[in-house]
C-alpha cells in the first residue's frame, strides 16, 4: 500500500493541478473519517473474539453475524447520508464541486467495509499469501480503473473515485469466496452485542487520531484555498514515506520490548532508554535528509506546480521524529495496560492540533498547518513520556537524547534554507550536508564508545 501511494503521487500530481489534488485529498480524508466511525472498531473486536471462540462453528457464527451486521449498518448510514451530499460538498469543499464527488465515496463505504472484514478473516486464519495477493490486486484495480476513467474518459477527480468504487466492487465477490469457509447463512444478535461493547469505545480513539492526523486538510480548505490543501497534502505524503520505517520499528520493537519487560525486568528500563537514543538518531537523520532533498524529491515525484510544498516538509519531518518516539514513550502505558491514557493524550493532542490550526492557518496557510502538526506530535510524545514514567520509569539517556534533538532541529532548519542548485550539484552538496549529522553526534558525544565499537565492526566487515 505504501508502494502504491508512492507510485500514485507523481501520477496524480501530474494530471491534476494543486486545487484538484487538494479536493481529492479532502474527499479521501472524509472517506477515512466515515470508515473510522462506521466500522465501529469492528476489525479489532472481531480479532479479539475470534481467538476467544473455542470451536469452528462458533467462529463461523461470529464471522457471519458480525460481517452481516456491519454490512447492513454501513448501507443504512450511506443511505441516510446520500441525500445530504450537496450540503456535505458545500461544507467540505470550495468552488464549483459536483455532488457526485461526495456521493460516490458514500456508495463505496459499505463495499469497502465488507472487503476489509473479509480480509480480516484471512488475517485471523494466518493466510498471509492470500491476504497480500488480494490486497495487491485490489489496489492495482482501483488505481488502474481510476486512472483510465480520469485520464482516458476525461472525468478528472471523479474518475479516481469511480475507479475506487469499481475496483472494490469487483473484489467483493472474490473476497467473499475466499473467506467462504467462515461464512454461513445465519445471524445472531447475541453474538453481535459483546463485539459492539468491545468495539464502540474504540471509535473515539480512531476519531482522535483522525482529527490529529488529517483534519488539517479540512481546515485548510475552509480557512485557506484548495491549492494550499494540494501542496500540503503532497508535503505530508513525502514526509509520510517515513511511516514505512515507523511501521517496521513498531512491528519489530513491540514483541521484543514486551518479552524483555516480562523476562528481564531489571534490564528493560535501560534497554528502553538506549532504544530512545537510537530512534531519535535514526529518524533525526531521515528528517534532515528529507528536508534537505525536498525540492529535488518534489521535482522528480510531482508536477511543476507542486514545488511550493517543500516549505512545509521541515516542520512535518520534525513532527514525524516525535511521532516515531511514541513507540518508546508510550511503552509504560501499554506494558502496564493503562490504555485509557492513550485515548486521553490522543484527544488532548487532537484538540491542541485543532486549536493551533484555527489560529495559524488563516495567517500562514499550509505552513501554519505544518507547525501545528509538529507541536501536536511533540506534545503527544511528551505526554506519553510523563505518564509512562509515572507508571514504569525508564532510564533515558537524557543528555544524549537532548543533544540529538538539538542537532536534528538545527540541521533541519539549515536544510530548509539551502539555496537552489543544479540537480547534480545539489545532490553532492546536500549529501555532504547530511553527513554533518552523524559527525556532529560523535563530536558532541551523543554517541559514545559503544557506537564507535559497533561502527568499527561494520567498517571491518565492509572491508572484508
Amino acid at each position: 500500500m505504501k508502494l502504491f501511494s508512492l507510485i500514485t503521487l507523481p501520477v496524480y500530481t501530474r494530471i491534476f493541478p494543486p486545487a484538484e489534488y487538494g479536493a481529492l485529498s479532502i474527499i479521501l480524508t472524509l472517506t477515512g473519517l466515515l470508515m473510522a466511525v462506521v466500522i465501529l472498531g469492528g476489525d479489532s473486536a472481531y480479532a479479539r473474539f475470534y481467538f476467544a471462540a473455542r470451536t469452528f462453528e462458533e467462529r463461523q457464527q461470529l464471522t457471519s453475524s458480525w460481517i452481516g451486521f456491519l454490512g447492513v449498518w454501513s448501507v443504512s448510514v450511506a443511505l441516510i447520508l446520500l441525500p445530504f451530499s450537496p450540503q456535505i460538498a458545500d461544507w467540505a469543499l470550495t468552488g464549483d464541486v459536483r455532488t457526485a464527488l461526495i456521493a460516490v465515496p458514500l456508495v463505496s463505504v459499505p463495499i469497502l467495509l465488507v472487503n476489509r472484514m473479509c480480509a480480516q478473516v484471512l488475517r485471523n486464519e494466518f493466510r498471509a499469501i492470500a491476504f497480500s495477493v488480494l490486497n495487491f490486486v485490489s489496489i492495482g484495480l482501483t488505481v488502474g480503473i481510476g486512472l483510465f476513467v480520469a485520464v482516458v474518459l476525461g472525468m478528472g477527480v471523479l474518475g479516481i473515485l469511480i475507479g475506487s468504487l469499481f475496483g472494490e466492487a469487483l473484489m467483493l465477490p472474490v473476497r467473499i469466496w475466499v473467506a467462504r469457509r467462515m461464512l454461513r447463512a445465519s445471524f445472531s444478535l447475541r453474538v453481535v452485542r459483546p463485539l459492539l461493547t468491545f468495539g464502540v469505545p474504540l471509535v473515539p480513539i480512531s476519531l482522535a487520531y483522525w482529527v490529529f492526523l488529517v483534519s488539517d486538510r479540512i481546515l485548510l480548505a475552509q480557512l485557506s484555498t484548495l491549492e494550499q490543501v494540494g501542496l500540503y497534502s503532497v508535503a505530508a505524503s513525502l514526509v509520510g514515506l517515513t511511516s514505512i520505517a515507523i511501521s517496521a520499528l513498531g512491528q519489530a520493537w513491540t514483541p521484543h520490548a514486551t518479552r524483555v519487560f516480562e523476562e528481564e525486568p531489571d534490564y528493560a528500563p535501560r534497554l528502553f532508554g538506549r532504544m530512545m537514543t537510537y530512534v531519535l538518531a535514526g529518524f533525526g537523520f531521515l528528517c534532515v535528509g528529507i528536508t534537505a532533498f525536498a525540492p529535488e524529491l518534489l521535482a522528480v515525484l510531482t508536477g511543476p506546480g507542486f514545488s511550493g510544498a517543500a516549505m512545509a516538509v521541515g516542520p512535518l519531518a520534525i513532527g514525524m521524529v516525535a511521532y516515531a518516539s511514541t513507540q518508546i514513550t508510550a511503552g509504560g502505558i501499554s506494558l502496564r495496560m493503562r490504555t485509557k491514557y492513550l485515548a486521553l493524550h490522543a484527544w488532548l493532542a487532537a484538540l491542541l492540533n485543532l486549536g493551533l490550526n484555527l489560529v495559524l492557518i488563516p495567517r500562514f496557510g499550509m505552513l501554519g498547518a505544518a507547525w501545528a502538526t509538529m507541536v501536536a506530535y511533540t506534545f503527544l510524545t511528551l505526554a506519553y513520556l510523563v505518564t509512562s514514567q509515572r507508571l514504569w520509569p525508564v532510564a533515558y539517556e537524557t543528555r544524549r537524547s537532548l543533544t540529538i534533538v538539538a542537532v536534528t532541529i538545527a540541521l533541519t532548519v539549515g536544510g530548509a534554507l539551502m539555496p537552489s542548485l543544479p540537480l547534480a550539484q545539489a545532490v553532492l552538496v546536500k549529501a555532504a550536508y547530511c553527513l554533518i549529522f552523524p559527525v556532529a553526534l560523535f563530536a558532541l558525544r551523543a554517541f559514545d564508545q559503544r557506537e564507535r565499537r559497533a561502527l568499527a565492526v561494520v567498517l571491518d566487515v565492509a572491508r572484508r
